[in-house]
């Protein structure tokens, strides 16, 4: 990195991400959210650029005729670069160029051995997941370098996650690069590694203290040359290699978290130089007032599902306010803490207390719908049906017997007992009394789950006697699907509670969405999240509480956990309301109008660095 020269504030922002109107990952949110706060700073001079992916652009992209950049295209089309120019169908409608690098003529293994002999990446055994992205981001930098040309004033670089960083090699741009989280950390994480501790040196058995040995960066130098092997082992090497030159060479390295960027510390041996928190745009969440009824017109929504879903088997209490929990994410089961979750659930489901509730919607390889479960959701609807179709006669029957002086519940029993089509299909709804119903709510592709085995370790089958009654819905949310039928929002707003106890986050907007979505949530100090609001935020009957996982052992934190979703299933109506407030405050300190700055800053930095 320079010298750092006289301050200046650039004039354009160019921002680089795979994930720029391709959904695929968390960024992608974190890029929508903060779009109107970098258009409102560069106004038309905020540029996007992403990879083409023409599925993904048929829904998120509007291809503009007239082009500005039409030249520039043309002279990168002449290289093997195919240009797209519109805008990124978001909020605020930045604008969007989204590469296409399938036709690249500079050959692949000629970037890899530049790269090779510039920054000592080893990517001779690379294949396409190292590859086609290293192709795209190639592609951008030559685009960003010939766009820049075309711009007036100072422009800066910002390139998000090691997929990107070819593209900071490649332009003469000041650079910000962010890491949302280290490839090596992630992979060490999959793997059940303790990446706190190792980041810490503190808490270590013998075989992670020989791996610290190896994977500290920090540690001296001779020891950098140990964290290609560890990658190696982990099958990472030339993304943690390319990660870790992009960390050294960009101008100004941020990362999203105080969690991370200690990570990236260790595992990078690279300082970031800012912190970038992940915000968000709470304020275009509706009121707590509006949310309130909300709640109650979509919970009676997921209630009759549970109703339909449960009630063939046998009757449970929907009417005194049934607790409805949610887990939700990636199906990363032990970054996620969806184990110790599950170990938390078979704790309480030994306990004595209220029956609640709780859905995993965690998406997985699913075939379809259980045959069992869409039968018993048409049956509810024709029973439900059947109902509505009798209703005006019996209102008018009702009103005759109150106005003649007549009793209505002699005239009411008589309609119902010997309403021969109602007992029929109440006798076809109940046929599976004695049963369970199945935890799973669709078929999987394949044999062996992790979730599914957890609960029935856990002793929670769906019982009658199980005081935790579950759904695994392993699906995306959506309103036109043939069981829930409810948007994931709607759903959020539909719960109490959502729990989550990640082992390994780089930051964690769910926790963030749904307190601003009115209800009460769960994140832990291992979160970037839970750390920042560890580290910002006092307030008295938390609606986001932070449940301390660092340093405590796994068997404690499984218990702690246990007794705070006991806390939440127990809370009255009029605890619940005060605490949803105090939630929609906390989320509040996550505002882009306040951690925007962080971004300025970074790219103030480069300006003066570059």
């Amino acid at each position: 990195m320079s010298e750092e020269k006289e301050f200046e504030t650039p004039k354009n922002l160019i921002e680089v991400s795979y994930e720029v109107s391709n959904k695929v990952g968390g960024i992608y949110q974190v890029l929508k959210s903060k779009a109107g706060k970098m258009k409102e700073k560069y106004g038309e001079n905020y540029i996007t650029v992403g990879y083409y992916d023409e599925e993904n652009a048929r829904k998120d992209f509007a291809k503009r005729p007239k082009n500005e950049y039409s030249e520039v295209f043309e002279r990168l089309e002449e290289e093997g670069i195919k240009c797209y120019y519109g805008v990124w169908r978001i909020p605020h409608k930045p604008k969007c160029i989204l590469v296409d690098a399938t036709n690249l003529k500079k050959d692949i293994n000629e970037i890899k051995a530049e790269y090779w002999e510039r920054f000592g990446i080893d990517s001779l055994n690379s294949g396409p997941m190292f590859e086609d992205p290293v192709k795209w981001a190639y592609a951008v930098g030559r685009l960003s370098d010939e766009i820049s040309k075309e711009l007036e004033g100072e422009t800066v670089l910002h390139a998000h996650e090691w997929l990107s960083v070819p593209s900071i090699f490649e332009s003469d741009l000041p650079s910000v690069f962010t890491t949302h989280a280290t490839v090596l950390g992630r992979a060490l994480s999959n793997a059940g590694r303790d990446v706190v501790s190792m980041v810490e040196e503190s808490g270590a058995d013998e075989e992670i203290a020989e791996e610290i040995k190896h994977r500290y960066t920090r540690l001296s130098s001779m020891e950098k040359n140990y964290g290609p092997e560890l990658a190696e082992n982990y099958g990472v090497k030339s993304r943690h290699q390319i990660e870790k030159a992009g960390a050294e060479n960009c101008d100004v390295f941020t990362t999203v978290s105080k969690v991370t960027a200690e990570e990236a510390h260790a595992v990078l041996g690279v300082k970031p130089d800012i912190v970038v928190p992940n915000g968000f745009n709470v304020e275009e969440f509706p009121s707590l007032e509006e949310l309130s009824y909300q709640h109650k017109v979509k919970k009676d929504r997921m209630k009759d599902f549970l109703r339909a879903y449960f009630e063939p088997y046998y009757d449970i209490d929907l009417e005194n306010d049934p607790r409805i929990l949610f887990i939700s994410g990636r199906y990363e089961f032990h970054n996620k803490g969806v184990d110790s979750f599950i170990e938390a659930l078979g704790k309480l489901n030994q306990r004595e207390g209220d029956d609640f509730f709780v859905f995993i919607f965690i998406p997985a390889d699913i075939r379809g719908e259980k045959l069992e479960v869409l039968e018993n959701i048409s049956l509810h609807d024709e029973l439900e049906d059947y109902i509505d179709y009798r209703i005006p006669d019996i209102k008018n029957g009702v009103l005759d017997r109150i106005t003649s002086g007549e009793s209505v519940g002699e005239f009411l029993k008589e309609e119902f007992n010997e309403d021969v089509e109602l007992e029929m299909i109440r006798q076809n709804f109940h046929e599976k009394r004695g049963g369970k119903p199945p935890l799973c709510a669709y078929n999987l592709n394949y044999s062996h789950d992790d979730v599914l085995e957890k609960l029935k370790e856990q002793g929670i089958s769906n019982s009658e006697d199980d005081r935790v009654k579950v759904v695994f819905y392993p699906t995306y949310l959506t309103r036109g699907d043939k069981m829930l039928s409810m948007s994931y929002e709607d759903a959020i707003k539909a719960t109490s509670a959502g729990i989550f106890p990640s082992y390994y986050e780089p930051w964690g907007y769910t926790p963030v969405e749904t307190a601003a979505s009115g209800c009460l949530s769960l994140t832990t100090d291992l979160a970037g999240f839970g750390q920042f609001l560890l580290d910002n935020c006092e307030i008295d009957k938390p609606g986001i509480e932070v449940v301390k996982r660092k340093d405590v052992s796994y068997g404690e934190f499984v218990e702690n956990l246990a007794e705070t979703v006991e806390k939440f299933v127990n809370y009255s109506k009029t605890e619940i309301t005060e605490r949803k407030h105090n939630a929609r405050k906390t989320v509040q300190l996550t505002s882009w109008s306040i951690l925007v700055d962080n971004y300025y800053e970074a790219h103030e930095k480069a300006l003066q660095r570059g």
